[in-house]
């Protein structure tokens, strides 16, 4: 099971990868730099980024059962922080963010509130995973799962200065920061399932 877990994540993340890749290069009038990548559900290149947010949702069950598999009871809170991930995932692309300049809805402050659903937990499992792979004999793996962790804290911590000063200039190259950094986490742990 571990095993499968593992190439149903990797197969999961190269859907949402070629997703996040395809509406970066599409002409969507949208800066990487300056723009949430929610912005893009609100394009008419929707459909590739809601597939990729989708997929990384399944991407991160999949990575549950491989943490399951790999580290049993020591995997438990990886696991429930990668279900609030996954789960924030699932539900983004049906709740999506209000357009800018437009009055904030109900709707609008979900979007907000799984956005962190998923940063924060999935940025939290690569540093709680860090240890357990440690503690599982897994050295390289944990060095790696924090330093995925750091990088997605980076990008969480640029695009709070950038809230903060209200400057949206490098929001979205920051919230970017954050992607890479959790999508190497789940790919990780896919890996070392698969290799298992």
């Amino acid at each position: 099971m571990t095993v499968v877990a593992g190439w149903v994540a990797l197969a999961a993340m190269v859907v949402t990868i070629a997703g996040l890749v395809a509406v970066h290069v599409l002409p969507t009038g949208l800066s990487p730099f300056r723009d949430p990548v929610s912005q893009y559900h609100l394009t008419r290149y929707r459909p590739w980024i809601a597939t990729s947010t989708i997929s990384s949702g399944i991407a991160g069950i999949a990575a549950i059962y491989a943490v399951s598999g790999l580290l049993s009871d020591a995997g438990v809170v990886t696991a429930v922080l990668l279900a609030v991930y996954a789960v924030s995932r699932l539900l983004i692309p049906f709740l999506r963010m209000d357009p800018p300049g437009e009055p904030v809805t109900g709707v609008g402050r979900i979007h907000t509130v799984l956005a962190f659903g998923a940063f924060g937990p999935a940025t939290a499992a690569a540093f709680v995973a860090g240890g357990a792979l440690h503690d599982a004999g897994h050295a390289a793996a944990a060095t790696w799962s924090t330093v995925f962790g750091v990088i997605a804290a980076v990008g969480a911590v640029g695009m709070l200065a950038c809230a903060i000063a209200k400057r949206r200039g490098l929001f979205g190259f920051f919230e970017r920061v954050i992607y890479v950094g959790n999508i190497a986490f789940v790919v990780l742990i896919a890996v070392l399932a698969v290799s298992s």
